[in-house]
């Protein structure tokens, strides 16, 4: 994305990885924490988690079914970075992202020692999402801050805007793209697809009142893989630019040179 802002809106950064079953990932957990333990990721917590699943049957509309499902966290103490890891995916979560070079080698040492205690065998996803916060401030409208197209019918339709939502799905090579954007009044947000738990988050970010808009762009590559730490690094590169990309047509020239003040 060129030289970082001194203020980026990024509150929240993901990187995933999903990979072949592990079925037995309980039995080389002992070997997983201890290796994360010392590369600086101390924070641990295993839950269980309820997803739903849809079975279908010939003839028969889908059936939701309750899946309960096992993962493993493993955090910094700062509570900034979080790897979630369960038997079919790695995640990393970040609260302080800094650059995309640091944040991404973070993520591959913690996809290096999955793989050296399991011997991962393929790859079926690589994925990486940011989400910013865009805060308008005093005297500022978030108009100045967005193009035209994320800003919704709100100004036009007269009244007082509540709530304006967009999402376009892009696919730019072998790389599909989703971007949404939401625009209303309130506390910082989150998708409902995103458990942030306990980790720590931006004063600048949590403190905001006023209205605001949530710049969510989730990028990956699908297709089954022999497993290759530089071939998702290379994923990864070309997934940062084509968001970058998004991110530099979404906003305006008057917001990149308010947040690099």
């Amino acid at each position: 994305m060129g030289t970082p802002l001194k203020n980026p809106p990024v509150y929240l950064t993901l990187a995933q990885v999903r990979f072949n079953p592990i079925l037995k990932l309980a039995d080389f957990l002992p070997s997983i924490q201890e290796s994360f333990r010392q590369a600086g990721y101390p924070d641990f917590d295993r839950q269980h988690i309820i997803s739903i699943q849809l079975t279908a049957q010939e003839g028969q509309p889908p059936a939701p079914t309750p899946v309960q499902q096992e993962r493993f966290l493993l955090g910094n103490v700062e509570k900034t970075h979080t790897f979630i890891l369960d038997g079919q995916s790695l995640t990393l979560q970040s609260t302080n992202y800094g650059q995309f070079e640091t944040f991404s080698a973070c993520f591959l040492d913690g996809l290096n020692i999955v793989n050296d205690a399991v011997k991962l065998a393929f790859t079926e996803r690589v994925g990486l999402r940011y989400l910013d916060r865009v805060m308008p401030q005093a005297g500022e409208t978030i108009e100045q801050y967005l193009v035209d197209q994320v800003q919704g019918l709100n100004s036009r339709l007269g009244g007082r805007p509540l709530y304006s939502f967009t999402e376009a799905m892009n696919e730019i090579g072998n790389i599909k793209l989703l971007s949404r954007v939401a625009i209303q009044e309130g506390p910082l947000a989150f998708p409902p697809d995103i458990q942030p738990g306990n980790m720590r988050i931006s004063e600048r970010f949590t403190s905001y009142v006023g209205t605001s808009a949530i710049l969510d762009n989730d990028g990956f590559v699908e297709g089954r893989e022999a497993f290759s730490t530089k071939a998702v690094a290379e994923h990864l590169d070309a997934i940062h630019k084509v968001i970058g990309s998004a991110f530099k047509t979404t906003a305006t020239p008057y917001a990149f040179a308010a947040w690099d003040k």
